[in-house]
């Protein structure tokens, strides 16, 4: 589908150099929007992507648990292209233990892990909304990505889960906070996507037996399918969602 109102406006995306977040920053590209890609490997393969589409971008190398140069890029972005008009905020981890076992259960757990995952999947969505809100447009619009694991909890992995539930309040506070100039702040609830992140989930088998068999339609998403979720809610056809978790799971329960 085709979303006319996007082309010519400027977007950015965390997490642009792979998986969830190079996905939508090329589906943007095709639409025509001009792209900020924001990674913390600085992501020029996906630049060239986006440049072979013909659109336009900047690429940048960004922490995005650290403020003040994840704030410089965006300002460099929206400086020049005459502001941002949206954002999608796809940056996470799972953490190298992922849901293997019983990594990271809660009564072993080390703070350093609890910290940084905290820093990347909460405090990096944060620092990310802080600074796009600085330079966004009237009537924009921004899409955090939160996560099932946030609505259902996560044994043996909280502090992703706890994380991800804090990612749909943050978008609730935004979205209130900046709905008097027509900004609209959503957050997408996905389940899981045949991305690298993916692999930091286990085994196939226990992918099945874990989230595979609750789910509904019984297979893995595609990123591209959520990506088409993602420009919905960017576009003017959505103009009316705002402060929503859209949950993009195959059916999970």
């Amino acid at each position: 589908m085709s979303y006319s109102d996007l082309k010519g406006k400027t977007y950015i995306i965390t997490g642009a150099a792979s998986g969830q977040g190079r996905t939508t920053a090329l589906f943007l590209a095709r639409q025509g929007a001009n792209v900020g890609l924001l990674d913390l490997r600085k992501p020029d393969d996906v630049l060239e992507e986006v440049t072979r589409i013909g659109a336009k971008g900047l690429a940048f190398a960004v922490d995005v648990s650290n403020y003040a140069p994840l704030e410089a890029a965006v300002k460099e972005v929206s400086d020049t292209f005459g502001g941002i008009h949206g954002a999608a905020n796809m940056a996470g981890t799972i953490g190298t233990q992922g849901f293997k076992g019983k990594g990271y259960a809660l009564e072993t757990i080390e703070d350093k892990d609890w910290d940084w995952m905290m820093a990347v999947n909460l405090t990096g969505v944060k620092n990310s909304l802080k600074a796009e809100l600085k330079y966004i447009k009237d009537n924009g619009s921004i899409i955090n990505a939160a996560s099932i694991a946030g609505q259902r909890g996560t044994p043996w992995n909280a502090p992703y889960g706890t994380a991800k539930w804090g990612v749909i309040s943050l978008s609730k506070c935004a979205a209130q906070e900046f709905g008097h100039r027509g900004v609209r702040v959503n957050a997408i609830a996905p389940g899981i996507i045949d991305t690298p992140l993916a692999k930091a989930l286990g085994t196939a088998e226990q992918i099945n037996d874990r989230l595979l068999s609750k789910t509904a339609l019984k297979r893995i998403a595609q990123p591209e399918e959520v990506s088409k979720v993602i420009l919905f809610l960017l576009s003017d056809v959505s103009g009316y969602i705002t402060s929503s978790t859209i949950n993009v799971d195959g059916g999970f329960q």
